[in-house]
């Protein structure tokens, strides 16, 4: 029967879990322990540790499981946010293009405003003259030939 003498440290160390843990163990176990001359306390391990080193893991599966979901939902959760960040990069681009676009027809708007000037001459070819009479239907001139007896116009 070879027995083994550890400090909590080490035993922590060894098993991955922290030093109060370690400490229960040793309790739950029984294991006897002793102050050195130096005052660090020193663990006799019986044999068997072997035993509950392997039936305790220092990770549960659950635990596993859950921190394996958790990292995939911050990777999609990274990835999303990273195309985000690049449609919003985008977009932005896309809307000082258009306010530049908009500008200079601003611009164009406000040049051809400044050029139009209505010309007199084109002002009285849109007017129609009130002395000219209205041009009348057919049915209009036959009635008047017919009634009045004038003569048809051409």
């Amino acid at each position: 029967m070879i027995r083994q003498r550890c400090t909590y440290q080490e035993l922590a160390e060894q098993w991955g879990i922290t030093i109060p843990a370690a400490k229960q163990r040793v309790r739950r176990a029984g294991w006897k322990r002793g102050r050195g001359n130096d005052g660090i306390v020193r663990v006799l391990i019986p044999e068997d540790t072997e035993r509950m080193e392997t039936t305790v893991s220092p990770v549960k599966p659950a635990e596993k499981q859950a921190l394996e979901t958790f990292r995939d939902t911050v990777e999609n959760l990274t990835g999303v946010t990273l195309k985000q960040a690049q449609r919003i990069e985008d977009l932005t681009t896309a809307l000082l293009e258009s306010q530049e676009q908009n500008a200079v027809l601003r611009e164009r708007l406000a040049t051809l405003e400044a050029q139009k000037t209505p010309l007199p001459e084109a002002q009285s070819l849109l007017r129609k003259p009130a002395s000219q009479p209205r041009p009348q239907s057919l049915i209009g001139r036959v009635l008047r030939v017919l009634y009045k007896g004038d003569t048809p116009l051409r």
